[in-house]
């Protein structure tokens, strides 16, 4: 459990890191806007880094939650099941086509 907590502090320190990235090569493009403009997207930026920070620690959290790797137990089979039904109907119609009409 203490894996996952880390994989997932890891994912959202690189995605702050990203946030910072995007910051700096904003700052240094040619034609920057005025101040006020600036504090705008400054202020835009850090809530789409909080949110996404947010949001990671969310699904770490609800990852490590019984309750939820039963349900995407239960999801993942639900996919199987379908993509499984799909291939065999795709299956059945191709060999219909196949085969010669009858009394050939």
């Amino acid at each position: 459990m203490a894996e996952s907590k880390e994989a997932w502090d890891r994912v959202g320190q690189e995605f702050r890191a990203l946030g910072r990235q995007v910051r700096e090569r904003y700052e240094q493009r040619e034609g920057a806007p005025p101040a006020a403009d600036r504090r705008k997207v400054d202020e835009a930026l850090r809530e789409l880094s909080d949110s996404l920070d947010q949001a990671f620690t969310a699904l770490g959290d609800a990852i490590r939650d019984p309750q939820f790797g039963e349900q995407s137990r239960k999801a993942a089979g639900s996919l199987s099941d379908a993509v499984a039904a799909t291939f065999a109907e795709v299956s059945e119609r191709m060999r219909s086509r196949r085969q010669p009409p009858a009394g050939s």
